[in-house]
């Protein structure tokens, strides 16, 4: 089709499902291709990470941040620097910014931190500020 640009691939991880729903909803509203999961499951293993991200290809990720601070900002580390992870970026969402700031000093490192009270607009408005502009067909 003439004119359509192709489509803008995020991925959400959140812990809290009606927050992903809602977000996932916004976001495919705006033209992105969203692939959702919950933080639980990528931390214990339940799902594949490296299947999830080969299969959706995320260019953008939305990430909750959830207390404790230290030990989720250390996985979120090593999912940075994942191969397959390393170009996308990040939109980071947290329940007290200033509370990860004292934890871990993150505001030197990560691209955006939401800190609460963020709602779904807030972050479709950051994706859409973040995300690499869209080719034309």
């Amino acid at each position: 089709m003439p004119g359509s640009k192709t489509p803008r691939r995020v991925a959400i991880f959140n812990s809290r499902p009606d927050f992903i729903e809602a977000l996932r909803v916004a976001l495919e509203a705006d033209g992105f291709t969203t692939a959702c999961a919950h933080l639980a499951d990528i931390q214990n293993g339940m799902l594949d990470l490296l299947a999830f991200v080969h299969r959706h290809k995320p260019e953008l990720i939305i990430y909750d941040l959830p207390r404790p601070y230290e030990s989720h900002w250390n996985f979120l580390r090593l999912l940075k620097e994942t191969d397959s992870l390393k170009a996308a970026t990040w939109v980071l969402t947290t329940t007290d910014k200033k509370a990860l700031e004292a934890a871990v000093g993150a505001s030197g490192v990560v691209e955006i931190i939401f800190g609460e009270p963020y709602g779904v607009t807030d972050v479709v408005a950051a994706v859409g500020k973040a995300f690499p502009v869209a080719p034309e067909d």
